[in-house]
Formats: C-alpha cells, structure tokens, sequence
C-alpha cells in the first residue's frame, strides 16, 4: 500500500485491474490556478460525513462532487492539480466504487495525528462485499477524502467483512 509522504505526494493510479491508491497532494506548483478558499463547497463537515458523500457521489457519478471531497491537510486536491484531472480522477475511482450498499466504521489511526480511517464495508461491488479503508483529514473544520485504499475492490486484497 501506498503512504503519506509530506507535501511532495503524487498520485499513483495502477490501472483497473490492479490495485489502485489515491493519494490528493497539495505541493508548490500544479495545475490549480488560484487557491480555493475552503468553505462550505469544499470538504465536509465530519471525516464519517466526508466518507459517506463521496461514495454516495461515486455511486451517482457525481466526479464534480467528489473533487470537492478529495483532498489534504492543506485542502482541495483542485488547488494542485486543477479541476479536469482531479475529475478525470474521480470518474475512475467512481466505477471502482459501485456498490450496493455500505456501512461505515471509524477505526483510530494513532501513527497519523490528525487524520481518521473510515472503514467502508461495502456489500454488492464488483468484487463482492469487502471492506475498503478511507484516510481522512481536515483544513479548518472542513474533512476531506485523502486517501483510498481500494485492493479489495481491484483485487480482493481486504477480503469480505
């Protein structure tokens, strides 16, 4: 699996049949333009709230929305590398999200202040039911989606819950 690695993180998508991790940075220079402001567009209002609004906007194709989930410490993943990749992004891992249904759990992440893990145990996706862990973080009050890590969907790697 993937890491969180500084303000230098990249994004690394292994195509849809192999695993695949997500990780939103916010490092100098990118494809942004000016800095979002972090308000009630961006982010979410609880890391669990985050989590849940950003599967529900998978489930729906909603790419816009789920940009506006996805990000770091620092804020929106857009404010790096703009909204047309950040999108195209979410159009992936929205066809690797389909489900039928979910329940969230939240799990202690003692290693990474300031960041939670939401486990989703997703029922009816592509692989069957599986458990898929969220990485949370939050910019002034607002929550966002930071990281993905979607073997079990890719590849069965977390197994059934």
């Amino acid at each position: 699996m993937g890491s969180l690695r500084g303000l230098g993180r990249s994004w690394v998508v292994a195509g849809a049949l192999s695993s695949l991790v997500v990780l939103g940075g916010c490092a100098s220079g990118g494809g942004g333009g000016n800095a979002l402001t972090i308000d009630e567009a961006y982010g979410s209002l609880s890391a669990e709230s985050a989590v849940a609004q950003f599967l529900d906007a998978a489930q729906r194709n909603d790419y816009q929305l789920m940009s506006r989930l996805f990000g770091t410490a620092d804020g929106p993943a857009v404010n790096e590398h703009g909204v047309a990749e950040v999108e195209q992004r979410m159009f992936i891992l929205a066809s690797l999200l389909r489900h039928g249904s979910y329940d969230l759990r939240q799990m202690l992440l003692t290693e990474a202040e300031g960041k939670t893990r939401i486990i989703a145990d997703m029922v009816g996706t592509r692989n069957g039911n599986v458990s898929v862990p969220f990485i949370t973080t939050s910019n002034r009050g607002r929550w966002f989606v930071e990281q993905i890590l979607t073997d079990a969907l890719t590849n069965g790697g977390l197994g059934p819950f």
